[in-house]
């Protein structure tokens, strides 16, 4: 039986919602009920989905759950029946809306709105407030007319009801029958009346476009505030609610001034921003005018940017103005991994050269620092360092900024055109940051400018010298996508002279550790991790590598503490790996050996092992685990260098450093 825990301040108001969710689930849930102040909150630890009437109810359940529970606050709604009577009303008139308290005549009031009656004039009535208003009736939901309200005439648009879309939340939680239910949210929500014809229809219709924007909101990285002609907010994303670290019904209906840092000048002008949120540096930018239904309506969207990406987010426009000098060295990049100081070497060598190199790895990993490392170590180390995102800019935009125009080439272009940064990079280095975003026609336009060492403008027909060294990055397949027709061949090849491939910092040992003391150092910070956080960070994925080890630093520090243990770590480090663990991994670490030692036989042969090869070989053993388990396992060990699993019949084989891993193991 799927159980739901539904947890009220009230006891009526529990029992209406309990009632009304089980009437519509009929038997296919069960709907314990809580009230606080009343029942042990201690047994929420049995539920997997808890519903609650409020958020001032987080805070008290929180405690009580269990990790992987989800949290719904339940929506209220006017029922079918009374939005045809709220239809009945004639336009434009004047009304009090009489609730038991201010709190909930309001929200009676912002209902009717959201209905699309703001032609309605309505005032908050409730038994602590006189009626002084000159009104045509007064509206009610259950309550009756109200102290003053006698005599006048009355609409009563019925008590609310749970909002379809809680509905549809549960039925996805627990992966119940959508077509069968999809019908049921229907037929309860369908009326049949002279002026409401269709509106069964218009009511799925919405309840299914709330679903796909309720859905998009809850997972998109980027936060997205919607706001009206007054600048209210009425909608936002659920990364605006992290990002400002506030619950839904504290932003509802502020200005976006009041939520946000920003002016209404800046919103009117649409530039982009970089603000400052919580201690977060936030890309802020700004889309007007969209038409929502009849209302006319803005848009703020906000991406978080850690440090590195928000000095190239500042940097992008300043360098396209003018050039700037490197400003890392090899004592910016910290750690003395083999692996690293492998990655060093090359690195140093390559800046001897005048070769284009392609600098590989994930995202955080230091790609940027290692340019800037190669150009103060190269000949051009006096001239301009140019850095650019590929990613950063629309694509028509992006085509000037590489490239310049000439004057007259577009509506509002400058007087005498302007330069590209292939000009502004002369006799200096180009790097050329996620390069694999480039669109296609301006790679044959990049690859052109490679070949010839000359640059036209657009718009243009004045050929220009130029003499670059280009450095481009991406933690992209860019040979993958030279297969599927992404990325020219021909200008991978051409900037891909000199590979550099960056390893992840999970594959780097004790560097994490290493690169905590440099940061605590630098900063003049006294920071100990205790033995149990050391080996947590050993063993953690970083999966957003350097960059994240940054973070988790700028959270420590901001701690206070000098003593720090696993549970000091940040919520989203712990929770990530509590994941990871959770995740299908059922082979001990004894059976990754005996893996291992099954693919360094198997190397022998001079091909690779297929999963069911391996499978058999390791219940030879006495292991009883499926292919699953075994893939699991495979893709575990080649996130950590030490086996490469190849595509289609290639098989799997072990790398050098799984072999060194074992011989290591042997040793110990």
């Amino acid at each position: 039986m799927n159980k739901v825990a539904l947890v009220t301040t009230r006891q009526s108001i529990g029992e209406q919602y309990q009632k009304e969710l089980q009437e519509f689930f009929r038997g296919s849930i069960q709907v314990d009920l809580l009230v606080q102040n009343r029942d042990d909150f201690s047994t929420l630890d049995e539920y997997a989905l808890v519903l609650i009437s409020h958020y001032g109810l987080v805070s008290d359940v929180k405690s009580h759950l269990r990790t992987d529970a989800k949290i719904i606050c339940i929506k209220k709604n006017i029922s079918p029946a009374g939005i045809v009577r709220l239809e009945e009303i004639p336009y434009g008139t004047t009304a009090y809306v009489y609730n038991v308290g201010p709190k909930t005549a309001m929200d009676s009031i912002n209902l009717i709105y959201s209905h699309g009656r703001t032609d309605l004039i309505l005032y908050p009535s409730y038994p602590q407030r006189a009626m002084d208003q000159k009104v045509d009736m007064v509206i009610t939901q259950g309550e009756g007319a109200g102290p003053g309200g006698e005599g006048l005439p009355l609409i009563d648009i019925y008590d609310t009801v749970v909002d379809t879309q809680i509905y549809w939340e549960i039925i996805l939680f627990f992966r119940l029958p959508q077509d069968t239910y999809f019908r049921k949210l229907a037929e309860m929500n369908s009326v049949k009346t002279s002026i409401s014809e269709g509106f069964s229809y218009i009511v799925s219709e919405k309840m299914l476009q709330d679903n796909v924007i309720n859905t998009l909101f809850e997972n998109m990285k980027e936060g997205v505030l919607i706001y009206d002609s007054k600048l209210a907010v009425i909608n936002s994303s659920a990364s605006v609610r992290n990002f400002i670290g506030s619950p839904e019904e504290d932003i509802l209906g502020k200005s976006v001034l009041e939520v946000l840092p920003i002016t209404q000048k800046q919103i009117e002008e649409g530039t982009e921003l970089l603000l400052g949120v919580r201690g977060t540096p936030l890309i802020c930018e700004f889309v007007q005018c969209i038409s929502l239904g009849s209302q006319e309506v803005g848009l703020i969207i906000l991406k978080r940017y850690d440090e590195m990406q928000s000095k190239m987010h500042r940097h992008a426009k300043e360098l396209i103005e003018k050039g700037h000098l490197a400003k890392y060295s090899l004592n910016d990049m910290g750690g003395r991994s083999e692996k690293m100081e492998t990655v060093k070497a090359k690195c140093l060598k390559m800046a001897s050269t005048e070769a284009s190199v392609l600098i590989l790895g994930e995202s955080g990993t230091g790609k940027e620092i290692f340019a800037h490392i190669i150009h103060e170590n190269s000949l051009r180390s006096e001239e301009q360092f140019v850095a650019i995102n590929c990613a950063s800019f629309s694509e028509s935009l992006l085509e000037s900024e590489l490239f310049g125009y000439a004057e007259g080439a577009f509506t509002g272009a400058k007087r005498g055109g302007k330069q590209g940064i292939f000009e502004q990079a002369n006799g200096g280095t180009l790097f050329l940051d996620e390069i694999g975003e480039l669109p296609l026609h301006l790679q044959n336009r990049l690859l052109r400018v490679l070949q010839e060492k000359e640059v036209v403008r657009v718009g243009g027909d004045r050929v220009i010298p130029v003499d670059v060294r280009v450095i481009a990055a991406t933690n992209a397949d860019l040979l993958e996508m030279v297969d599927q027709k992404k990325f020219r061949k021909d200008l991978y090849y051409r900037l891909c002279v000199l590979p550099l491939k960056l390893p992840p910092l999970r594959e780097r040992g004790r560097d994490c550790l290493d690169i905590f003391e440099m940061y605590c150092r630098n900063d003049g910070c006294d920071i100990t991790l205790t033995p149990e956080a050391e080996k947590f960070f050993l063993n953690y994925r970083w999966d957003g590598n350097v960059r994240e080890l940054k973070n988790c630093f700028e959270y420590l520090k901001y701690l206070g503490k000098t003593r720090v243990g696993v549970d000091d770590l940040p919520e989203t480090m712990l929770s990530r790996e509590q994941e990871y663990m959770k995740s299908p991994q059922t082979l001990t670490p004894d059976w990754e050996i005996q893996l291992l030692k099954a693919l360094r036989a198997q190397k022998q042969t001079g091909h690779g092992t297929g999963r069911k090869q391996l499978t058999g070989i390791l219940r030879e053993e006495g292991c009883s685990e499926g292919e699953q388990a075994i893939r699991n396992m495979l893709l575990r060990l080649q996130e950590r260098g030490l086996v490469l699993i190849g595509k289609g019949r290639a098989g799997t084989i072990i790398t050098p450093e799984g072999e060194q891993y074992l011989m290591r193991r042997s040793e110990s």
